[in-house]
């Protein structure tokens, strides 16, 4: 299943690369493939809802976000 463009997420694991969290949300902003798995070009956010950077992701790695409550944000968790 490939996720819409601007749907909103969160991270489902660690991504110690990009110094982020489980549980970040961001904003799907582009679709992207390799032969072995469907991936995507992720804007995270900010406490202010704003882009924070821009990441890719693998589709194991995001959730589609149902419920707004208890999620973090990148500046909440960052170190």
């Amino acid at each position: 299943m490939q996720l819409p463009l601007f749907s909103e997420v969160r991270l489902t694991t660690d991504l110690p690369n990009y110094d982020l969290k489980k549980g970040c949300l961001a904003i799907i902003v582009e679709h992207c493939q390799n032969k072995q798995e469907k991936g995507y070009l992720l804007e995270v956010l900010d406490e202010n809802n704003q882009g924070y950077t821009v990441i890719a992701a693998t589709y194991n790695q995001i959730e589609p976000i149902e419920n707004q409550q208890g999620l973090y944000l990148a500046t909440d968790i960052r170190a």
